[in-house]
């Protein structure tokens, strides 16, 4: 069920810098057209892509562990989710590089029959093809997760699956969820059937089913609690964005958008290690966004971590969680309360509202918080 009321508890911030850009009005638009066409996608993954996932699933022996996934660039939070997924819902330990990596380092630990599997991005590079050749000669099984089937490296690989996304040189907001949806789409085919021990993947598919719906919701019932955000975000001098588990990639992916798509000053770091660098990362007056959700696993040090965080009174707080985490959502300035899903459903809701809430963002530039 969807969440009554308002979903967002907002205090009022700066004013926002007016859009005076052509250039920034047409690429917000783009970003809303984009969002559209999500739920859509979501439908055609539930109808086609989870049976096809199947199918690939069933006819890999899965005999050698770890499996390697790849991805660079945009394709690169993708891949951490997908890592997240296959360890979460098949305990299957999982090794994620970027290609270049790969070819240098990681490249020596396959053996015969290791699976790779690579996620493509809008522009598949030198790395990246070298990377499913060298796993081919190294007779590894190589898997293009990719929106080109005749693409080159779809050509190098041991089988090609569609992302759902629009096209091959496509980076919108489509896109960026697609590939994120058909990792978690593709782990829960293969949880469902090698029978994994490590969790029932039935809620899981039972929430990617209703996704759409929620989708669907939060482009037509949240978008002022979008713009909001984007308005108290704008005003900041840095913005950090943090969560644990399957919400990392959503923070990392998230912070991208903010950065090409807002010019916000955003960074995003995993829960644990913003934790533990705390004090040394967060400039005086920056904004944290914590991801989360009441059944996110890492959620008790997440509330240690916002604890933390809110003994500096100059610092901003938002959360993107459910109704269910009070222990987060009373601690923020401005919360955002989704529906409450798993936590792969929750992380990827997240990542539709925070493409929503980049799209109303648009100060000038400002200097990037700093290095970690």
């Amino acid at each position: 069920m969807f969440p009554q009321g308002p979903p967002i508890l907002a205090y009022p911030g700066r004013s926002d810098n007016a859009r005076s850009s052509k250039s920034r009005i047409e690429a917000a638009v783009n970003i809303r057209n984009d969002l559209s066409q999500i739920p859509d996608a979501l439908r055609q993954m539930c109808k086609e892509g989870l049976p096809l996932y199947d199918a690939l699933v069933r006819r890999f022996g899965w005999s050698q562990r770890p499996v390697f996934m790849l991805g660079d660039g945009p394709s690169y939070p993708a891949a951490l989710a997908g890592a997240w997924a296959f360890q979460s819902l098949l305990g299957m330990p999982v090794v994620v590089e970027r290609p270049r990596v790969f070819n240098a380092y990681t490249f020596r630990a396959l053996a015969p029959r290791s699976l790779v599997i690579v996620v493509a991005g809008p522009h598949d590079g030198e790395d990246t093809l070298a990377a499913a050749s060298k796993a081919t000669r190294h007779g590894a099984a190589v898997w293009a997760i990719t929106p080109d089937r005749a693409s080159e490296l779809a050509a190098l690989a041991d089988a090609a699956v569609t992302d759902y996304s629009v096209s091959p040189a496509d980076e919108g907001s489509r896109s960026v969820f697609c590939r994120h949806a058909a990792m978690l789409f593709l782990a829960v085919a293969a949880a469902r059937a090698l029978k994994a021990p490590a969790k029932s993947p039935n809620p899981q598919q039972e929430d990617l089913t209703k996704l759409a719906g929620h989708v669907d919701w939060v482009l037509n019932q949240v978008s002022d609690a979008a713009r909001a955000l984007a308005k108290q975000m704008s005003a900041l001098p840095g913005l950090y964005l943090t969560g644990g588990g399957a919400f990392y990639p959503v923070a990392l992916q998230a912070s991208k958008s903010l950065r090409r798509l807002g010019n916000v000053s955003a960074l995003g770091v995993e829960l644990l290690d913003f934790e533990q660098s705390l004090r040394e990362i967060t400039q005086p007056g920056s904004g944290i966004v914590y991801l989360s959700s009441s059944r996110c696993g890492l959620r008790q040090q997440l509330h240690r971590s916002v604890r933390n965080a809110r003994q500096d009174a100059a610092r901003k707080i938002f959360a993107i969680t459910d109704g269910n985490d009070r222990q987060l959502s009373d601690r923020a300035d401005m919360a955002i309360l989704l529906p409450i899903l798993t936590e792969a459903g929750a992380a990827l809701l997240s990542l539709v509202f925070l493409e929503l809430a980049s799209s109303y963002v648009g100060p000038p530039a400002r200097r990037p918080p700093g290095a970690l």
